[in-house]
């Protein structure tokens, strides 16, 4: 294989790696907060995303537009879920949690093929289709346009986490809900802004994907790659959950030049086991021991 050809394959795997990043990420802000693993992430992404597709199919309208729309309907989504939903069951355990994410995911895939049926429908991208000549190497618009664009926002993030009030009532939230209460946190708004933020992500990931593997009522499944990516970084890491999701990402790209092109679909999964055997806590992460 050519070096030219080798840098296509490794820019297309970061550009599926931030996709994988941004869903590990929104993952993570819930849980941070809540201590709840959200597997209905990606249906909501995926609800989300029909919403501006619906405006832009009737209307026409701007594709920033399109994304704004679907940011708005995500936000009040996550906003719905958590208020009507998790907040009523603030005490039950995490496995029950687990479980109504699940069942809140299988409701919403079938309520989307109620609405918008199973089939595949083509989204519009905010790039072109024109390859980009950089020397021998050409490169794809949309993989950089999703590189950039998900850098972007991550960068968004680290800004809000460090640099805003809401950021570092978050992390307070996050390291410690007890004493966050004390200095005056509501914890509950914590809650409602993290689903909110994670499904703003989630959004934002959905629009960017959905012209690479068109629009349908199954792309939430990227929800799965999305969790193993946060544990390749360490499970509750936001740095993590970047380096995971672009390790992941590469290395799915990489995989199939080396090996049978079949063994795609199982990179994500042999790289869970490998990582659970070598390094539980993941690359970033960290393991900690209860003190008495």
């Amino acid at each position: 294989m050519t070096t030219a050809a080798l840098v296509h394959v490794v820019v297309s795997g970061l550009a599926t790696g931030s996709i994988y990043a941004l869903m590990a990420l929104s993952l993570v802000i819930v849980y941070n907060a809540t201590r709840t693993l959200n597997f209905a992430q990606g249906e909501m992404l995926m609800v989300s995303t029909f919403a501006g597709w619906t405006v832009y199919a009737h209307v026409k309208l701007p594709l920033v537009v399109v994304m704004l729309i679907a940011v708005a309907a995500a936000a009040l989504l996550g906003w719905l879920i958590e208020r009507v939903i998790i907040r009523h069951a603030i005490a039950a355990t995490h496995f029950d949690l687990l479980i109504i994410t699940l069942g809140l995911s299988l409701v919403l895939r079938a309520a989307a093929g109620l609405a918008w049926t199973h089939d595949e429908f083509p989204f519009p991208s905010f790039f072109g289709t024109r390859p980009i000549a950089l020397g021998p190497v050409r490169l794809a618009p949309v993989s950089l346009g999703i590189v950039g664009a998900s850098l972007t926002l991550m960068l968004g993030l680290w800004a809000l986490f460090t640099r805003t009030r809401l950021g570092r009532a978050m992390r307070a939230v996050a390291q410690n809900q007890r004493a966050a209460r004390l200095v005056g946190i509501s914890v509950e708004r914590v809650y409602a802004a993290s689903w909110v933020l994670a499904s703003v992500v989630g959004a934002i990931a959905g629009v960017l994907i959905a012209p690479v593997i068109f629009l349908s009522s199954q792309m939430g499944f990227v929800t799965i790659n999305g969790f193993i990516a946060a544990v390749l970084g360490g499970f509750g890491s936001m740095p993590g959950a970047v380096v995971g999701g672009m390790l992941l990402g590469v290395i799915e790209n990489l995989a199939p030049l080396y090996l049978p092109s079949s063994i795609k679909h199982s990179v994500p999964f042999l790289m869970l086991i490998a990582i659970l055997l070598i390094r539980p806590a993941g690359v970033l992460g960290r393991v900690t021991r209860p003190k008495v």
